[in-house]
């Protein structure tokens, strides 16, 4: 059965609350199947010597072992680092007790799980470029940013949630670079990006959404870094910068 999607673009309402957080309480889809956002990893030691294919590291800082993923699409190829959307049902076993209330999770915690779909994130690394131009200079709306993951040896990860004006989305490319041209990479204390959107000459007929994900690494979170500054053409105010604090 195929349970991997890639994201692309047409995303619903009930998708955008998805992105302000990851507590599966309140974005349970249904009485069994939760939803949270998480990042790949292809080795973890467990105790007991278990091993699986790859593991999830969620936003909440658990550690999910996926149980059925001798079933999952052949073509996936799980990759270190790894941002994704993971829909999934707690593994049952004849040893859990029933109970009617919301289990308490905590940080650490190792949980087995059975996978119902992975929606892939495009995950991506900042560019370093003296002629940004290249990259696009197409509007692009951005509707969420935030930082997320960072538990249990993972990369901490800024996340954007994108609007744009498209007829084949699947043309359009997106890039956080920084201007090699720039005299110092801060600003007040924050380092500076530029996103960068190329339409490709794509017609601007439909509204879709997008989601991305950057590993904060390198130079941008150095000892005494503040936080981001990030240049947007936007569509609805022009050239704007978003400022984001650790």
């Amino acid at each position: 059965m195929r349970r991997t999607i890639k994201i692309t673009l047409l995303i619903t309402a009930a998708a955008l609350i998805m992105t302000l957080g990851s507590c599966s309480k309140w974005l349970n889809p249904g009485e069994e199947t939760r939803v949270v956002w998480a990042t790949i990893l292809t080795s973890y030691d467990l105790p007991l010597s278990e091993e699986y294919p790859y593991y999830f590291i969620t936003d909440d800082t658990l550690l999910y072992c996926p149980m059925n993923h001798t079933s999952i699409n052949d073509d996936f190829e799980p990759i270190d680092g790894q941002r994704l959307i993971l829909y999934y049902k707690f593994h049952s076993t004849t040893t859990q007790v029933e109970s009617d209330q919301e289990e308490t999770l905590e940080p650490g915690d190792i949980k087995y799980i059975d996978i119902v779909q992975m929606q892939l994130v495009d995950t991506k690394n900042f560019i370093n470029t003296s002629e940004p131009d290249t990259l696009g200079t197409d509007r692009v709306e951005p509707q969420y940013l935030w930082f997320a993951g960072g538990g249990l040896g993972t990369k901490r990860y800024l996340n954007l949630q994108l609007s744009i004006q498209a007829y084949n989305p699947e043309k359009h490319t997106f890039s956080l670079a920084y201007d090699l041209n720039r005299e110092t990479p801060l600003e007040e204390g924050y380092y500076c990006l530029e996103l960068r959107h190329q339409s490709k000459n794509d017609p601007l007929i439909n509204n879709y959404t997008t989601l991305l994900s950057y590993p904060l690494e390198g130079a941008c979170i150095e000892e005494g870094v503040k936080g981001l500054k990030i240049k947007v053409n936007t569509i609805t105010h022009g050239l704007k910068v978003y400022t984001l604090d650790y």
